[in-house]
């Protein structure tokens, strides 16, 4: 029968370690402390890059600039073994997050990453933390496959995403609710087999 010969390929669950610590050249990926609170309150809501996340925050803010305290240490719920989360920190200060979320037995992983200091934007960052991610995620955990959706409209956040080889796989069309209407996702994809680690990639100044 066709495709009989595939049950025979089984995977076995990934097991899953704590939370690293990523050191890239200039930003370090690591555990919340109590003091990445403060750092983010002292930056402004900035909402169009807060949509990025998704629409959900929109509902609960009442016009404050600033993200209250209670909202930060709020109860998260039983804490899950298979969602990393990272503080990005940037010249010791925390200037956003990174996170995956891992189907062990899949092999798969969902990314997410922002930073809420504005005046850093346009640097790279992003670029580096996501490049930590993927050598983790890929060369120490095993992955066959990251994922993510980001809004068809945030440009910065799929170039970003294109360089460090991430594919456009499709849209999901009119999937969330904004104030100014419907909005589009794309979802993007990066198979282990297309991943190429930084110390795989041709240096230029090597060519003859």
């Amino acid at each position: 029968m066709r495709g009989a010969r595939n049950l025979d390929l089984v995977l076995d669950s990934l097991t899953l370690p704590p939370l690293p610590t990523l050191h890239g050249d200039r930003v370090t990926l690591r555990g919340f402390r109590g003091s990445d609170i403060g750092d983010r309150l002292r930056h402004p809501i900035d909402p169009e890059e807060e949509d990025g996340y998704g629409s959900s925050w929109r509902r609960g803010w009442d016009g404050r600039r600033y993200h209250a305290r209670e909202d930060l240490t709020g109860d998260r719920g039983a804490e899950d073994s298979s969602a990393y989360r990272w503080a990005i920190e940037y010249e010791g200060h925390c200037v956003g997050s990174a996170g995956l979320v891992v189907d062990a037995d899949q092999h798969c992983a969902s990314y997410t990453v922002g930073l809420f200091v504005a005046a850093l934007r346009g640097r790279r960052l992003g670029r580096e933390a996501t490049r930590l991610v993927l050598a983790w995620g890929f060369d120490v955990l095993g992955l066959h496959r990251i994922q993510l959706e980001v809004l068809a409209t945030n440009s910065r956040a799929i170039g970003c995403y294109v360089a460090c080889g991430f594919r456009q796989e499709g849209v999901r069309r009119e999937a969330q609710l904004y104030p100014d209407g419907w909005k589009d996702f794309v979802v993007m994809g990066l198979l282990e087999s297309e991943y190429v680690s930084p110390d795989e990639k041709p240096n230029p100044r090597l060519r003859l």
